[in-house]
């Protein structure tokens, strides 16, 4: 972890969006001020740390579960193991995050920022993603699914990924005209059935 003071002097000016109530919080935001960077292992789940600034950290093994973490600034975090599920990253920054092994399942990545992450082995399980960056991400070993389409590969560029979506799209788009196309000719069968057996029952009075 990279911690240099050359990284130091590029974090932004602290600005949280929440008014700390929580003691975790409160001393996470203390840590800040006197210049901490270091905060592998803590257990931040379920917490409101919506805006803060947690550039060029070390956030290793640390538990995410269910946090709010909107406008977070994960820019240059060493988040390998870390637990996202069900986090709310809602326009958080992770440029050239580590995110290595880390649990994403279930989280909101929407107009996130992932240009330049590293997310090998990271479990994206059912990851919401509209306008996320996925720029120069990389995404080796790891495994997206949109929906109940699940995409897997080596060394998957963000542009591999985009090309996968638009082609399982398209796949499904396919099967659904089929499905559709079926239904109504087996309606039309039942339609055409129920009519001649009318016509022959009337007939028969």
């Amino acid at each position: 972890m990279n911690t240099s003071k050359t990284n130091l002097e590029k974090i932004s000016v602290f600005e949280p969006l929440i008014v700390p109530e929580h003691p975790r919080v409160k001393q996470l935001i203390d840590d800040l001020k006197q210049g901490n960077r270091n905060f592998k292992n803590r257990d931040w789940a379920e917490l409101d740390l919506s805006g803060l600034d947690l550039s060029y950290t070390d956030l290793r093994d640390c538990n995410f579960f269910n946090c709010e973490l909107r406008c977070v600034n994960f820019t240059g975090a060493d988040l390998q193991g870390a637990n996202f599920k069900g986090a709310n990253l809602r326009t958080a920054n992770l440029t050239d995050a580590d995110l290595t092994n880390a649990n994403l399942m279930d989280a909101d990545f929407c107009h996130v920022s992932l240009k330049g992450a590293i997310l090998k082995d990271a479990k994206l399980m059912r990851v919401k993603c509209y306008k996320t960056l996925l720029e120069k991400t990389q995404l080796s070993d790891g495994r997206i699914t949109v929906g109940k389409i699940r995409m897997a590969g080596d060394n998957i560029s963000s542009e591999e990924l985009e090309e996968k979506a638009k082609i399982s799209y398209q796949r499904y788009k396919k099967m659904a005209i089929v499905f559709i196309s079926t239904g109504l000719f087996l309606s039309l069968k039942l339609l055409q059935a129920s009519l001649l057996w009318t016509c022959q029952y009337f007939y028969r009075i």
